[in-house]
């Protein structure tokens, strides 16, 4: 049996480090679709590998049709606690989050895991933003205006995955300042 041989994409990188975003504008048909073809794997392993979701791509468990990713809009939030962290942290409803992060729903009841949780605010990269009002797209520093839309209407373009966004998506590494980092449940300094 023969080697496995696949592609591996070099797009242009700016001295950043982030992805230069290609000029779609003065392509044909065939070759934007075939772009986005490359957009959709792409996306697809941010999904896997960085949370990414919006309308159409990652799990949509984890999208927030609001752009705010916040504990104040996570289904696993009940009041000030997280079931999955555990009572002993106070949550920021406006601004903190995490990895663990899901759309409020109804039909998902939560289970209360008690005071210690099944994993820390370390475990799960809790943040609280410092911009005071969440996480998401809209506010990350490595997005900007696409040159022109997807099929799809995405009219952002993530300079770190290579990818057109709407502003309401959101992945983990979506660039926002926190105000801690935390160990275990307790905050390990503030800036």
């Amino acid at each position: 049996m023969a080697d496995l041989v696949r592609i591996v994409l070099h797009p242009d990188i700016a001295r950043d480090g982030l992805f230069l975003q290609p000029d779609t504008r003065e392509w044909d048909n065939d070759k934007k679709a075939e772009h986005e073809v490359e957009e959709f794997h792409n996306r697809e392993r941010f999904a896997a590998k960085f949370h990414y979701a919006d309308e159409e791509q990652g799990d949509h468990r984890t999208y927030d049709p609001k752009g705010r990713y916040n504990c104040g809009r996570c289904n696993q939030a009940e009041s000030e606690k997280c079931e999955l962290i555990g009572k002993a942290l106070k949550l920021e409803l406006e601004a903190g989050s995490c990895f663990g992060w899901e759309n409020l729903f109804a039909g998902d009841p939560e289970l209360d895991f008690g005071r210690k949780g099944v994993a820390t605010a370390e475990q799960l990269m809790y943040g609280v933003a410092k911009n005071g009002i969440g996480f998401g797209c809209v506010r990350c520093p490595y997005r900007e205006k696409a040159y022109e839309p997807d099929s799809l209407g995405r009219d952002q373009f993530c300079r770190k995955g290579y990818f057109r966004v709407p502003n309401s998506a959101c992945c983990a590494l979506n660039g926002a300042e926190v105000k801690s980092e935390y160990e275990g449940n307790s905050p390990a300094r503030t800036p």
